[in-house]
């Protein structure tokens, strides 16, 4: 099917098992890993060297995050390329839902998933519905079974619309047994305690994934099958992980480069181990050693360990970067980035990283310890599955093979035949962090008011949110005043850049680094724009993080987010707010971010907790600042 989609959105919104609305209105299910890089003439798969090194991203970090030894970018459709192996490459896309109604006499039809036209008297238009489960599986509505019909075959059934408001006024009928039925219930969801609609009817998902094609059926499925519209929002979530590129270490660079060895000569891995199984260590050591002197490495048996143990967990690279006991996984990867985003990184070490530290304001410099310019950054977005009905948080001990289940018919065993699809973007972006010693004090001055506000029940909640990175321990009520002051901080400031530097909200993305670790504290963003163009962006946010200019932004900012036009409701403290409910004072007038922008979608903010409330100022981080 001809339908253009933006190599970007590949990743998210629409990767594969998505439903994309092509501009006829015609709906496409974006089809799994296998087909993708197909030729559009003769439907052969482009399985060939150079087509994976034109698409191939190097991102150690997230290679070793998600066990996977590659990450492919989505090819770019065209007619005549410089490069013979990128010409007429696709990704396909079938139609879905199969059924399609005429608007003429109002019957049912079912088309095959590969169906590129559909040619017929009157004019067939997809239906609306369609039908899937927690686990990710995507069906057909099943119409016979909602009427109750047991005619053989699929003709006879009508969908009659009588334009009312609601499901009732839409029926199906069968002219072969006159039975007939609303749609009434149809899309109601299920829980622990209640039946959906379809479910209390005894249907059952049948496990079928038609992004894996025709037969692409998984096992019987246990999970509620759920009624919903093709364009409803809960249908598809995709998982997406992103990182920003590090300059390597000397001892990552050098373990790199053994393991991208061995991973392309796999079999000589394999028959080498069976001599460390053995205990024959010195063997062991003699083949790889011998395997990479072929390839112009010397190295000692420590580094070939280290590579080996790397490649034994999945991983494509080591990672040398410190951890502290106290954080997650997430959160350690995290952490790797914030040691290196908060010093100057040179233009000579990294053509994919500039960081410049610049001055802070003295009046500032009670508040914040460092502003600095990132002057060029890489962000890699890897697409690694999706949820539907409702979002989970990413399993990483599941990867790949959660996801390579998921997203592969087929999927492949040998190791250096698996990845995963990504995508690059260039960019800018401003770095600040607080000052440590003035946010503990503030806790310390603060102790009653903010135990109060952030209990243990509101902590709790924040605590079990995934997406909120929270450490493995020491989630008390000053982690969570932490948070809640460096993430709504991180809004407040983004809603007053686009005034200043023309981005739009929507184009502008946080990231948080907090941690209340009492070794290595985190408190800091990053506020960043970033394209697929490799020349990146236009230098108007940089330019904002120069100490002249910072305050300015700065001080507009936190004195715009005083006061909110929904006050004095925003700031109540009756109840918590937001739909995890983990806000306190936030709302779309003041502190809310269109979702692209926000890494938790909108969750974990206070405004309270960076410029206090209208009757008690002093409970702001910036209350002393504010009242100068």
């Amino acid at each position: 099917m001809g339908s253009e989609i933006r190599r970007s959105q590949l990743i998210s919104p629409f990767g594969p098992g998505s439903i994309y609305v092509d501009k006829h209105g015609v709906p496409t299910v974006i089809c799994g890993l296998d087909y993708w890089f197909k030729h559009y003439a003769d439907d052969t798969v482009k399985d060939n060297t150079k087509l994976q090194e034109i698409c191939s991203i190097n991102e150690p970090r997230l290679q070793s995050l998600l066990r996977i030894p590659e990450l492919r970018e989505p090819p770019t459709y065209t007619t005549n390329s410089q490069v013979d192996e990128l010409t007429k490459v696709m990704v396909q896309g079938h139609r879905f839902p199969r059924w399609y109604v005429n608007s003429l006499d109002r019957r049912l039809a079912r088309f095959n998933l590969e169906t590129r036209k559909i040619s017929a008297k009157g004019i067939w238009k997809p239906v609306r519905f369609m039908a899937v489960c927690s686990h990710g599986h995507l069906a057909d509505f099943p119409w016979k079974s909602w009427v109750g019909c047991e005619c053989t075959g699929e003709s006879g059934l009508k969908l009659n619309d009588g334009g009312g408001g609601d499901l009732s006024s839409i029926r199906v009928h069968c002219e072969n047994c006159n039975k007939s039925e609303t749609l009434r219930g149809a899309l109601r969801a299920g829980s622990e305690e209640t039946f959906s609609g379809l479910a209390g009817r005894g249907i059952a998902c049948g496990g079928e994934r038609p992004w894996l094609g025709e037969g692409g059926r998984d096992y019987v499925c246990e999970a509620q099958l759920t009624g919903v519209l093709v364009n409803q929002s809960n249908v598809y979530f995709p998982n997406t992980i992103s990182s920003i590129y590090l300059p390597p270490t000397e001892s990552e660079k050098d373990v790199s480069e053994i393991i991208e060895v061995l991973v392309s000569s796999d079999w000589a891995v394999t028959k080498a181990k069976v001599y460390l199984d053995m205990g024959d260590d010195d063997v062991f050591y003699d083949k790889l050693r011998k395997l990479l002197s072929d390839n112009g490495l010397e190295c000692s048996n420590e580094t070939i360990l280290r590579a080996y143990n790397a490649l034994s967990d999945g991983n494509k690279t080591p990672n040398d970067r410190s951890v502290c006991a106290s954080d997650s996984e997430l959160l350690a990867f995290r952490r790797a980035e914030y040691n290196t985003i908060r010093n100057e990184v040179p233009e000579d070490l990294s053509s994919e990283l500039r960081v410049v530290t610049t001055e802070v304001d003295e009046s500032l410099s009670g508040y914040i310890s460092r502003v600095n310019l990132v002057e060029r950054l890489r962000e890699t977005r890897v697409f690694c599955g999706f949820d539907r009905l409702e979002r989970q948080p990413i399993d990483l001990g599941a990867m790949p093979g959660k996801a390579l289940n998921q997203l592969f018919r087929h999927p492949p065993n040998e190791l250096h035949k698996q990845w995963l699809p990504a995508v690059k973007n260039y960019g800018e972006g401003i770095y600040i962090e607080l000052n440590e010693d003035s946010i503990q004090q503030w806790l310390d001055q603060n102790s009653d008011a903010l135990k109060s506000r952030y209990d243990e029940a509101f902590v709790l909640r924040m605590s079990s949110e995934e997406i909120l990175l929270p450490p493995r321990n020491n989630c008390d009520w000053r982690w969570g005043a932490k948070y809640q002051l460096v993430h709504t901080l991180s809004h407040i400031l983004i809603n007053q850049v686009v005034f200043d530097c023309g981005y739009s909200s929507a184009s502008l993305k946080e990231r948080l680094f907090i941690s209340n670790d009492e070794d290595n504290p985190m408190s800091g963003f990053l506020v960043y724009t970033a394209s697929g163009d490799s020349e990146g962006s236009l230098g108007g946010l940089v330019n904002l993080a120069r100490r002249e200019m910072f305050f300015d932004t700065l001080s507009k900012a936190l004195n715009k987010a005083v006061w909110c036009s929904a006050d004095p409701v925003c700031s109540e403290n009756f109840s918590s707010k937001g739909s995890r409910l983990v806000n306190k004072a936030a709302c779309h007038a003041c502190a809310l971010l269109p979702e692209t922008a926000c890494e938790t979608i909108n969750n974990g903010l206070d405004r309270a907790a960076v410029v206090g409330l209208p009757e008690d100022p002093s409970l702001g981080y910036f209350g002393s600042f504010l009242s100068k």
